[in-house]
């Protein structure tokens, strides 16, 4: 008969370790040990408390913090729980396991609904892993103290270690699962798997985020490499067995972007990248992340889109500042030619005709329209990015051809010019016409900037001069200057100080010089006025080369 009755009890606390030992969370541990104590005990209330549930699980300390107490479970459920002092002390502090008879007044459990009355037994044992009491499993019962009877205390106390066992690993359990839940987050977030493939079997495992890119059964593992291959774009397949097979055989780092699609129809772009090292079984595999980088592909073509509509309109401002251009730079050979016509009319008009007259005005309007139309051949090819024509040339003489261009306006305005031309400088190698064309402009705005002074005071110098492998050609004028805030600005596109200027001279100007390889500034010119000054280098060997 006792034989039956211990092996009756060694099945109960087998039973109860099992139960024990199959819950993953505090709160059900917690409970299924309360639970167990109290059945086999026969104690009428309990309870179980924790120091500061995981925080201080993980780094248990020998002193308890008892105003960091975690209260996991007891029984009456909604009973409150204060474990004394003096019980604390013996039992947390020194790891002794407490049974005792005391007055009601010394409960731990105070449960409003059916106070204690009288005496009261109390077993009070630590939950102890590694040394350290992490808890306390506390039992009460009303009477005397023999309902624990030292068998008891004992089963129990094998019951309480396996819980703190138990604790432990419930700790490493739900660490490990916040650590995969970050995981499986921060994946989710970057929009990447993680994957493992056999290059023997052509197996492969994944993430969750591994298997919503490639949208594939989560049920699918491991995945076969048909299923893989299946989404893969029909067009970028070829390309990436190539870099596989390549990788493979010279396992060497892997990486490779192509195009997945989904069974209802949607592509997404993405990024493979791995390294090969060996599987638990011996077989080289490949593991590495794959990226769903469709959202970095849409940004870059509609940045790519954006940049092809900047350069439509771009290409449609330099076909404006062509046009402009044309017009403000062959403004003056038109005035010429209908001057030259008119003066021809009266030539002819005149009782006897003055034939050698109006053959000389017909002369000038023949020079006048070829200088419009390389005007128009020269800012073409600039706005257009056409060759340029390099060829040597003397600058000074050039210079001059200008002054002689502008001969009728200067006259008319009233202006007195200066030249200082240095006369044993070497020829420069640069496009006659082009460089023609800023001297022209500069000094046609020197002229209108000297509108508004006095006659006698009107003063165009020109000078030129070689230093440091550059030629440079100065052009002042005596008019009211250009403020210090507008020396830069004036060579901006559509910038303009005169009142009916387009704002396109001063900017094709520096187009023209930099294209050349030089540079074109402003400053002050003594105490009035403004000077423009262009430098050229005197041999286009490099730029040249460029230009082509």
């Amino acid at each position: 008969m006792r034989l039956d009755n211990e092996t009756h009890e060694l099945d109960l606390v087998a039973k109860a370790f099992q139960i024990i030992s199959r819950e993953i969370s505090y709160q059900g541990l917690a409970k299924a040990l309360l639970m167990e104590a109290l059945s086999y005990s026969g104690a009428s209330r309990g309870a179980i408390l924790l120091s500061g549930q995981r925080e201080l699980l993980a780094k248990a300390d020998a002193s308890f913090p008892r105003e960091r107490a975690n209260f996991l479970a007891s029984f009456p459920p909604h009973a409150e729980f204060r474990l004394p002092s003096d019980l604390a002390e013996e039992v947390l502090d020194r790891k002794q396991t407490v049974v005792r008879q005391a007055g009601a007044e010394s409960s731990a459990l105070i449960d409003p609904a059916n106070p204690p009355s009288g005496k009261i037994a109390q077993l009070c044992l630590p939950l102890i892993h590694q040394h350290w009491a992490i808890g306390v499993l506390y039992l009460e019962a009303d009477g005397d103290a023999e309902i624990f009877t030292p068998r008891c205390v004992w089963v129990t106390s094998m019951l309480a270690n396996q819980a703190a066992v138990s604790f432990e690993s419930v700790r490493l359990f739900e660490a490990l699962r916040e650590t995969n839940m970050w995981m499986v987050r921060g994946q989710q977030i970057g929009g990447m798997g993680s994957y493992r493939w056999n290059t023997r079997t052509l197996l492969s495992r994944g993430s969750r985020e591994c298997y919503r890119i490639l949208d594939i059964d989560l049920d699918v593992n491991p995945v076969p490499f048909e299923v893989f291959r299946s989404r893969v774009h029909p067009e970028d397949y070829p390309a990436l067995e190539q870099d596989l097979t390549e990788a493979i055989s010279t396992k060497s780092p892997f990486t490779h972007e192509y195009r997945v699609i989904h069974r209802d129809g949607k592509t997404l772009h993405v990024v493979a990248v791995g390294q090969f090292d060996e599987g638990p079984t011996g077989d080289l595999e490949l593991e590495g992340i794959i990226t769903d980088v469709s959202q970095r592909k849409a940004a870059e073509q509609a940045l790519a889109d954006a940049r092809n509509e900047l350069a439509r309109a771009t290409g449609l401002t330099s076909l404006g500042e062509l046009a402009g251009s044309i017009i403000h730079e062959i403004d003056q050979p038109l005035t010429g030619m209908i001057m030259s016509a008119e003066a021809c009319l009266r030539w002819l008009a005149r009782d006897p005709v003055q034939a050698a007259e109006a053959r000389k005005s017909v002369a000038r309007i023949i020079r006048q329209a070829r200088r419009a139309a390389e005007v128009v051949t020269g800012v073409r090819s600039l706005v257009r990015g056409t060759q340029v024509h390099f060829a040597e040339f003397d600058i000074n003489d050039a210079v001059a051809e200008v002054l002689l261009l502008s001969n009728r306006e200067i006259e008319r305005a009233g202006v007195i010019v200066r030249t200082d031309f240095d006369r044993s400088s070497p020829r420069v190698e640069a496009d006659r016409v082009q460089v023609q064309q800023v001297a022209l402009n500069l000094v046609r705005n020197a002229i209108e900037a000297m509108a508004g002074v006095e006659d006698g005071n009107r003063i165009l110098a020109l000078s030129s001069g070689v230093a440091d492998g550059m030629i440079s050609v100065a052009i002042a004028d005596t008019g009211g200057g250009i403020s210090p805030a507008d020396r830069e600005r004036v060579f901006e596109t559509l910038y303009t100080t005169k009142g009916a200027g387009l704002g396109l001279g001063l900017s094709i100007c520096r187009k023209i010089v930099k294209l050349h390889g030089g540079q074109l500034w402003v400053e002050e010119n003594g105490r009035c006025g403004a000077k423009f000054t262009f430098a050229l280098p005197l041999r286009q060997a490099v730029q040249t080369s460029e230009s082509r």
